[in-house]
């Protein structure tokens, strides 16, 4: 069983990953690269910190996160306008 510290100490380096100015998303195989956790562990943490991360579907349906806290940057907002549109009647 994981101890509370260590749970602690993944969350932090997860965060951290996702905080990581040089991107504005991170896919799981790249936070777990980042920090040495398995991505099974990362999409656990990613899961249960889901009130703090901000989570996307690529063209590619490929999964990627931020921040929640990160405001989102001007061709984020035009893709998602662009996908309302392609889905508006």
């Amino acid at each position: 069983m994981v101890s509370k510290k260590e749970s602690v100490d993944d969350w932090s380096s997860v965060y951290e990953a996702l905080a990581d100015p040089s991107w504005d998303f991170r896919t799981v195989k790249g936070i777990s690269r980042h920090t040495g956790l398995d991505q099974a562990r990362v999409t656990e943490l990613l899961e249960r910190h889901a009130s703090e991360v901000r989570k996307k579907v690529t063209r590619k349906r490929e999964l990627i996160y931020t921040l929640k806290s990160r405001p989102p940057k001007l061709r984020e907002i035009l893709a998602d306008l662009q996908r309302v549109a392609a889905n508006s009647p």
